[in-house]
């Protein structure tokens, strides 16, 4: 039973959003041409560094890495996330039940903060932005997406080489990540048909 739950957890952990694929190609193009600095912008950036600070994932690449990740797959790099974080929990105390406190927690803040900038990423369904303005917006919105699935994977990881796959409040918090991590999906595919339709429209217009 243990194993089945493992499995489906990673499992969940490897699937990526529709809209990654799509922003690959356009991912330094976009963020070039749309250079202002927006909320969503903002928030999805501070979510990637305070993921990387608490080595939830490793030090991203830039713009540069992110683009290559989408368009090559997961860094294997990222595995090295997994045992940094691992030591650390294990070195902040020799008791087991501290141990998944301090996960708990983690995991918590990063779904608040998923939610945070996926909250961020619905105010645009209501904005008159350009096309080059949210496809860019878009290319950060699949950053902070990707790094919270990549810090599903750190949990994961170590939660299984503590031996604690059943049933507690940190397996439960996890399952509040990935209704988290599936309401961002959807409202970035949202937000790509928004980038897209409002394109087709400034296409007409011209």
């Amino acid at each position: 039973m243990r194993n089945v739950l493992i499995s489906a957890i990673l499992a969940f952990s490897l699937a990526g959003c529709a809209t990654v694929s799509m922003v690959a190609s356009e991912a330094l193009v976009e963020t070039d041409l749309a250079s202002e600095d927006t909320s969503l912008r903002k928030v999805s950036d501070a979510y990637t560094d305070l993921a990387e600070r608490k080595n939830w994932v490793e030090k991203s690449a830039g713009i540069l890495g992110f683009a290559r990740m989408l368009m090559d797959g997961s860094d294997d790099r990222d595995q090295g996330s997994d045992l940094v974080y691992l030591e650390n929990v294990q070195n902040t105390s020799a008791d087991i039940k501290a141990q998944l406190d301090l996960i708990r927690a983690d995991i918590e803040g990063a779904a608040h903060g998923l939610d945070v900038a996926t909250m961020e990423a619905e105010k645009l369904f209501e904005t008159e932005r350009s096309a080059k303005t949210l496809r860019a917006d878009l290319v950060s919105y699949e950053s902070a997406l990707v790094t919270a699935k990549k810090a599903r994977r750190t949990f994961v990881t170590t939660l299984t080489e503590l031996a604690m796959a059943d049933a507690n409040p940190t397996t439960y918090a996890l399952a509040e990540f990935d209704n988290s991590i599936d309401a961002a999906n959807d409202a970035a595919d949202k937000l790509a048909d928004f980038a897209a339709n409002r394109k087709k429209t400034e296409a007409a217009a011209s």
